[in-house]
């Protein structure tokens, strides 16, 4: 990891769960095997036995826009003090959601410009995000705006090549200030050796038949992750009894009616969210994550390193690393229930391919452990410290600059025209 730094790393949260607080507490632990880490967060848990050191930032509230952006004030504020009047107390001040403006470097987890715009519209039936969820999204997407179009932005990190592009296409940032560096994964958490350990198990208790087909989707902000392109796809399968199995967060009424509609109601479980996904990679036999807009997919390397075979959206950031058929099945368009149905129903009526995608695709989150993201941050923080010494950063080559690591249906079909 470099020679020793004293680095900050700020968020909301810190924690073992999904999405930025699960990557935060993944990136400190990793950074802290050769650096000195604090993080400034709202939450901090399961840092114990680590060296990592909390500062708390009391914002109001634990959640909604009230705590966004009053974490945004009191972290700017604090992190403004400490460059005052704590100068040499850190090398880097690293940012991540409500990024406090006095940060050298930034890490972007979901590009706000992009996903307002392909959220405009819902299926028939399904409601959009709440004014308040979207009220949300506009104010993420205005504190963007403000990072990205001052003279001096800094210094960026982002999930993919995609968002890159995007940053470059909207923002006066030089391509040399942004940096990609994909997820990592656990592969000892997220392992093929959990299905002894919890397949029996969980479908035991989701009433589950043993040797039935499971299609899981897993995670929040269904609209946006293509659950209802999910449900259609399923209920295109003539004669098949796979099932849907969703575990997550999200408007259950909504999508039951949906399935209900889509006449596969008794093919539609849903599990409500979970902290210990891998318990649910175990006890399926394909992940499915159709998603309209997707900065990464941080399920899609957990659900890779447990050994399932992936059928997820081209656009979505880890598809940038799965080669099409050989580690993975990307979808071209996912709104096209018709093209998710086909290639869903060719995994589940091909055993060999769904063994061997698994596999491979288990080789393929091999290569991405949290320690890779750490050296690869370390060596931002590195070209960032040259900067400020007044030396000059050569020409970054980000990871995916160098090119891939290697009758029902009748009754739903209408709903998405």
């Amino acid at each position: 990891l470099g020679s020793p730094m004293k680095i900050a790393l700020v968020s909301t949260h810190a924690t073992s769960e999904g999405g930025v607080p699960h990557y935060v507490s993944s990136l400190a632990r990793a950074l802290a095997k050769g650096h000195e880490v604090t993080v400034y967060s709202s939450r901090f848990e399961g840092f114990d036995g680590t060296s990592v050191r909390h500062r708390k930032i009391r914002a109001i509230g634990s959640g909604g826009n009230i705590f966004d952006l009053s974490f945004l004030i009191v972290s700017t504020l604090v992190i403004w003090a400490h460059r005052v009047k704590r100068r040499n107390e850190f090398d880097i001040i690293h940012s991540h959601v409500g990024s406090p403006f006095f940060s050298e470097v930034f890490t972007s987890h979901f590009y706000e410009h992009d996903g307002i715009a392909q959220m405009k519209t819902a299926p028939k039936g399904i409601p959009r995000d709440s004014l308040i969820l979207r009220l949300r999204s506009r104010l993420m997407a205005g504190i963007e705006s403000v990072l990205l179009a001052r003279r001096n932005s800094g210094t960026w990190i982002v999930l993919s090549t995609a968002m890159k592009r995007g940053f470059i296409r909207d923002y006066p940032v030089p391509p040399e200030s942004i940096f990609v560096i994909p997820n990592g994964v656990d592969s000892s958490r997220y392992s093929p050796d959990n299905v002894a350990r919890y397949r029996d198990e969980v479908r035991d208790q989701l009433s589950l038949a043993p040797g039935g087909q499971v299609v899981l989707f897993l995670g929040g902000d269904w609209l946006r992750k293509g659950l209802a392109q999910a449900i259609g796809a399923l209920s295109l399968l003539a004669g098949d009894e796979a099932t849907l199995l969703v575990v997550g967060f999200g408007n259950v009424a909504a999508y039951r009616n949906l399935a209900k509609r889509c006449r596969i109601e008794e093919r539609v479980i849903f599990a409500g969210p979970t902290r210990e996904g891998w318990k649910y990679y175990a006890a399926s036999d394909v992940y499915l994550l159709p998603s309209l807009y997707e900065p990464f997919g941080l399920s899609i390397f957990e659900a890779m390193a447990s050994g399932l075979p992936v059928l997820v959206s081209r656009n979505s950031g880890a598809g940038e690393l799965i080669n099409d058929g050989v580690d993975g099945l990307l979808i071209q368009e996912p709104r096209d229930v018709r093209e998710l149905s086909e290639k869903l129903g060719a995994l589940l009526k091909d055993a060999d391919l769904r063994t061997r995608l698994g596999r491979e695709a288990r080789c393929t989150a091999l290569r991405y452990p949290w320690d890779r993201v750490a050296r690869e941050t370390a060596e931002v923080y590195e070209r960032v410290m040259l900067r400020k010494r007044g030396g000059v950063e050569g020409q970054h080559l980000s990871p995916n600059d160098e090119g891939k690591s290697k009758g029902a249906g009748l009754a739903c079909r209408a709903i998405f025209l």
